[in-house]
Formats: structure tokens, sequence, C-alpha cells
């Protein structure tokens, strides 16, 4: 599982992929059209600005924009500027040392199912999840409600194609 910085960071980083890349987008915008809270989300993008994922622009006309094209951001580098993946190595029942000497009941699953969760995240970028939504109609992914105003946008950019 990830955490819900992740979450928030791979929904935010989703919705600036599918956003024009010529303008910034305030957090605060970004939070209302994604249905996040607004002081968590700014603190969850910051992480991604110091690992260069993502550019700010402070004032006025300040905002957010991608700083890579969506094809060149794994979401396993979104994860790991929010939070890192040690807890691949965490036992999944708890025990202090879970080691492949020292195994716990659940050792061999976790390490296998964690080894392929990271995995996936490196070979998944931000490019998939637009063409995911974009193949899928009813997706209403970043956002959480399919008739909001960014699904609608998506939708006119798809019949201009």
């Amino acid at each position: 599982m990830l955490s819900r910085s992740s979450e928030y960071a791979i929904r935010a980083l989703t919705y600036l992929a599918q956003r024009p890349q010529v303008q910034l987008h305030l957090a605060r915008e970004m939070a209302e059209q994604l249905h996040l809270p607004a002081p968590f989300l700014g603190k969850v993008l910051q992480p991604l600005v110091t690992k260069g994922l993502i550019r700010s622009q402070r004032g006025r006309s300040g905002g957010f924009s991608l700083a890579k094209p969506p094809a060149q951001i794994r979401l396993l580098d979104i994860v790991e500027a929010e939070e890192g993946l040690a807890s691949e190595n965490k036992c999944l029942l708890g025990q202090l040392d879970c080691s492949d000497a020292n195994a716990c009941p659940m050792h061999e699953y976790w390490q296998r199912a964690a080894n392929e969760f990271r995995d996936r995240l490196t070979r998944t970028t931000l490019a998939d999840l637009l063409h995911f939504a974009a193949t899928h109609p009813n997706c209403a992914y970043p956002l959480q409600n399919p008739g909001s105003s960014l699904s609608a946008h998506i939708s006119d950019t798809r019949s201009a194609m």
C-alpha cells in the first residue's frame, strides 16, 4: 500500500500531466479539483519540487507544472520523493529482525510481493496513467467524480484529436 502522501502526489502529477504544460497550476485549485485537503497537498508537492519532478513558481502568477514529460516520470520516482520504499524490508508481521536467516511466516511471500510492487512502480509512468484514462472513458482518474470540469476538458481534448 502507498501512503496517503504518495497517493496524493501521484494524483496531483497525473492532474498536471493532463493539463497544458505552458500553464502553472495553483495547489489550492488542484486540491479543489482533486477533492484533497489544500494544506496537505501543498506539503506533498514540496518533495516533488526538490526531486525535480515538478517546477514551482512563487508569487501572483505562480503555481506548479511538470518538470519532465509524463513518459519520463515513473511512479517509483514519485513514491520515493514522498516516502521511499524502505517498507519492503519491514516485516509484515512486525518482527524486528526479519531476514532470510531469521524469517517470519510471511517473509518469503512479502519479499516477493514487495519486489513485484517495486518493479511495477518502476515500469509505470505518468504517461501510462494518462493512456489508461484516455482508453477508459468511464475512468475519472485522477478525479473522484466523473462529472467534474477536468473530465469534460479531457473529453473535449479527445474529441479534437
